[in-house]
């Protein structure tokens, strides 16, 4: 049987944890269920099964836990596979104005038909992320194009998995990142923000740089 005093010390450590806990909880995100941020990521055809699996985690993952850490904002996810034209759109040319101005397109008749089949109501914070298994051109150890998205801010894009920031980076250009606030990091070795271009020497920090963050917060912001 317990003593007085380990009950009152098991109680005091009890308590402890508990406001720990309560210490730590994040602030509820906030959320807009009439003008959402939604994301729409559709996998395209070309992505073999063996590594669709680990697309969320490995790139997905990443870029929606920093982009809600920054704005306060939920950011909802919908993950979309082998419906054509969608699916299966061309992207692979060396136009890259002709691409993305095709997907553009394509994005918005994606936003409608899922408007108009009643599943999601078209938003102004809706994106469309395509995501391919190759670059749009060239190749990743000589140069070209791994991703492109249509404005910044903007509301389409298409990203390559050939690099891992690649889905960060071009949905950060449709939240208005900004390649020259991008920054190089070491946290043991050099590695790179969303925003900065990619160098195969350097790792991915897989967040936003500070001046990247700022300009992400306000601009959501802005929106509300």
């Amino acid at each position: 049987m317990q003593n007085p005093l380990m009950k009152f010390m098991t109680f005091i450590a009890a308590l402890l944890l508990s406001l720990n806990i309560h210490a730590n909880d994040s602030p509820p995100l906030k959320d807009d269920h009439l003008d959402p941020i939604r994301i729409y990521f559709i996998f395209h055809d070309d992505i073999p099964k063996s590594k669709r699996d680990s697309i969320h985690g490995d790139y997905i993952h990443p870029f929606i836990e920093e982009f809600q850490s920054i704005t306060g904002r939920k950011a909802h996810v919908v993950f979309d596979e082998h419906i054509a034209p969608y699916s299966n759109f061309k992207y692979r040319s060396s136009d890259r104005e002709k691409v993305i101005k095709e997907w553009r397109e394509l994005a918005w008749q994606y936003r409608k038909k899922r408007n108009d089949d009643k599943e999601f109501r078209i938003s102004r914070n809706d994106r469309v992320l395509l995501i391919t298994n190759d670059m749009i051109n060239g190749h990743p150890l000589f140069g070209g194009v791994g991703g492109i998205a249509d404005a910044q801010p903007g509301r389409a894009a298409i990203a390559s998995l050939d690099f891992k920031q690649g889905v960060g980076h071009e949905l950060g250009h449709t939240f208005n990142g900004d390649h020259e606030d991008g920054e190089v990091l070491y946290n043991g070795w050099w590695c790179e923000t969303f925003m900065l271009p990619p160098l195969q020497l350097r790792s991915n920090c897989m967040v936003f740089s500070d001046a990247n963050r700022k300009r992400i917060k306000d601009y959501v912001d802005s929106l509300y």
